[in-house]
């Protein structure tokens, strides 16, 4: 599912680019898409979510090893990751959106000349192979040595106005 939707999204771009045409914004698909990229963002940003993620890392964190090769096996974990992201995605619009639908979504993706953004860039983390073992071996060295969780560093405020 994301995989397919970054896909949509470099179809989009190339488009924007004159290397080919898809239809033309329409403004209500255009806030359909707002709407749904927003709920992305939430999600993805969502304390639920990182819990969901290190939860996985810290299970399986200590099956990789810091070599140029691959492992059979951590292809079978980077599926699960992926599975357990996308369905969580997945289910958190359908959630959010009564009645969405992914293939509706991937089309408003494929359609939009303005999907330029972070949570494209975010997404398409999620189905990086090497990025994602790069963050197992960084969990597993934070397990190891007793560092702090980046997000216990982190502190969020909001600014008055």
């Amino acid at each position: 599912m994301i995989e397919k939707i970054c896909s949509s999204r470099q179809m989009a771009k190339s488009a924007e680019d004159g290397e080919e045409v898809f239809a033309a914004d329409d403004s209500e698909d255009t806030l359909e898409l707002d709407v749904l990229v927003g709920h992305i963002e939430n999600i993805i940003l969502s304390d639920e979510f990182a819990a969901l993620r290190e939860s996985f890392m810290q299970e399986h964190c200590n099956k990789f090893e810091d070599t140029e090769e691959n492992k059979l096996e951590y292809t079978d974990i980077f599926t699960q990751y992926t599975k357990l992201i996308e369905g969580h995605i997945e289910r958190e619009l359908s959630s959010r959106e009564k009645g969405f639908n992914m293939n509706a979504f991937q089309e408003l993706i494929s359609k939009s000349e303005a999907i330029d953004g972070e949570v494209f860039d975010l997404l398409s983390t999620f189905t990086d192979f090497l990025m994602f073992k790069d963050a197992m071996l960084e969990i597993k060295k934070s397990t190891e040595d007793g560092s702090a969780r980046l997000q216990d560093l982190l502190q969020v405020t909001r600014l008055s106005s």
